[in-house]
């Protein structure tokens, strides 16, 4: 059962004195309880001692709050108990509980489901304030073990907080050991200090004092300037750009309201440049897939190489006659000379990624016919995926689905491309990131999370794509919708097509947990 001990953690030994009334509150409730007050280094300590394989990762985490949350779950792992935030105020004995052998927790309120769950996947949120436990519950070692693989993710919520919490207990698999409650158990009001109108009783009440964030200031009028300037300098130096209505106009309405493929005919579709060393390795690779290779056509476009990639691409193929459902080779010359290294930077991004988006939209007119139910893009050197790739893209039951492309297994996403926006308002600070009409923010932006940021989920909504590998449904494409060649919505090439699909209506899905390697260079 629950223990008679309340953990509770802060940076240091001083609780600042708006918090000291909330942490007596517990001792007067609850006079027999064990009270175990953490600072930070009794925290590192204690992790070192009891779990030093865990240490690397509890001293990587960037900030205190992180570090925090994932004591939270060890302690209460080790020793069992109660665990309370400073900001929360105990109202009434926690007796009723205290015989519980499950895990006793509580959701958030419900306005915050839509802010922070939703865009994710998720229908609820867990709270992470106030949790009850027996000692040596094996749902915190599940916790613990999600926490490496998200310790650099973008977001403190996805890192150790409350939706990595909700996702660990979704997908535990014995759900009888949890006693879960509405939020009125432990934190009936909402950050905006509105309560719940769920009835039910309140054991202790969380304040949303922020000891880790702070709410954005309103915009003074030196802001407000900087705005308007940064916006005006964008309209006059944007440049050509895809008009959206004109842009939408132009698919099928057919097309969009169509359901997902009932076929099986797949068409793997290559775009390659200067790549005559991964032509045979990838070639081999696509052997491994357990997809039927009666329903595969392999079509690639070749353009602009100096390294013989056309005339090896010819003679490597030459050798699959009869392998598959069919081969087609193309080849698109665009003429744009592209240093390997100067390739990278952001002013050449609206040059770069217009090229690739011609050859593309190549792909898409010579390439696929009306008896290919899916198209499926792969870069040429992405070097290793799982054998039922494409089966378990094709799963998610949406027309549009992407793995999660990184350099190495467990690490940051490789394809930016491919994320979710959060934060939409475009101020100065997204002006600022404009270069040759596209918006290109810094990696650490928070306006953005990866699929990497998230990967203690198993699908998720996408605002933009990447193309290191993208399935499609081949209706969509055959009806019109294309990879702009031009930004559109201050986007390009595959981010353009993820938000021109969104636009249409047709979200596009990321699977963070499915991973695929692209070569580390």
């Amino acid at each position: 059962m629950i223990p008679p001990i309340l953990h509770q953690t802060w940076k240091n030994d001083v609780v600042p004195a708006r918090f000291q009334g909330y942490v007596e509150s517990w001792k007067r409730h609850n006079p027999d309880w064990t009270c175990m007050f953490w600072n930070d280094r009794m925290l590192l300590e204690f992790v070192a001692d009891h779990y030093p394989d865990f240490l690397p990762t509890f001293c990587g985490y960037s900030n205190g709050v992180r570090r925090a949350d994932a004591a939270r779950y060890l302690l209460l792992y080790h020793f069992g108990g109660v665990y309370a935030d400073i900001d929360c105020e105990c109202v009434a004995p926690f007796d009723r509980i205290m015989g519980e052998d499950r895990v006793v927790l509580c959701t958030e309120p419900a306005s915050h489901t839509g802010v922070q769950a939703e865009f994710r996947g998720l229908s609820y949120l867990i709270f992470n304030g106030t949790m009850a436990s027996p000692p040596r519950h094996p749902f915190w070692l599940h916790v613990l073990s999600l926490l490496p693989g998200l310790a650099h993710a973008k977001d403190v919520l996805d890192s150790t907080g409350p939706c990595l919490l909700t996702s660990a207990q979704r997908d535990y698999d014995d759900q009888k050991a949890f006693a879960i409650h509405p939020s009125t158990l432990f934190s009936p009001m909402d950050s905006a200090g509105s309560r719940e109108p769920v009835g039910g009783t309140t054991l202790s009440i969380h304040h949303w004092a922020g000891t880790w964030w702070t709410p954005e200031p309103a915009p003074r009028w030196f802001t407000k300037l900087r705005n308007h300037a940064y916006r005006g300098w964008y309209h006059l130096t944007r440049g050509a750009h895809l008009d959206e209505a004109t842009a939408k106009a132009s698919v099928s309405p057919s097309a969009v309201l169509a359901t997902p493929p009932s076929g099986q005919n797949i068409a793997i579709l290559v775009p390659l440049r200067d790549a005559a060393e991964h032509i045979q390795p990838f070639l081999d690779l696509l052997r491994t897939l357990d997809y039927p290779k009666d329903r595969i056509k392999l079509v690639f476009c070749e353009g602009d190489s100096v390294d013989g990639s056309w005339e090896r691409l010819q003679a490597a193929t030459a050798k699959l006659a009869g392998e598959y459902r069919g081969v087609v080779l193309l080849q698109r010359h665009v003429g744009t000379s592209l240093d390997r290294i100067d390739r990278a930077r952001p002013r050449m991004q609206r040059i770069r990624r217009g090229t690739i988006a011609k050859v593309r939209n190549h792909l898409i007119d010579h390439g696929l016919s009306e008896n290919d139910d899916w198209a499926l893009w792969i870069d040429i050197d992405v070097w290793r995926y799982p054998r039922d790739v494409v089966n378990r893209l094709i799963e998610t039951g949406h027309r549009i689905a992407v793995p999660n492309c990184l350099k190495t297994a467990g690490g940051a996403s490789f394809d930016l491309n491919s994320f979710i926006t959060t934060r939409s308002t475009k101020d100065y600070r997204y002006y600022r990131h404009i270069r040759g009409g596209l918006y290109q923010p810094p990696l650490q932006s928070a306006s953005r999370l990866h699929l990497s940021d998230v990967r203690h989920l198993d699908v998720i909504g996408l605002d933009a794509v990447g193309g290191t590998m993208l399935l499609v449904d081949a209706r969509l494409h055959r009806g019109g919708l294309r990879f702009p060649e031009i930004p559109y919505r201050d986007l390009i090439e595959t981010e353009g097509f993820g938000a021109l699909a969104n636009d249409l209506g047709i979200r596009p899905v990321g699977l963070p947990k499915l991973e695929i390697l692209h070569v580390p260079w």
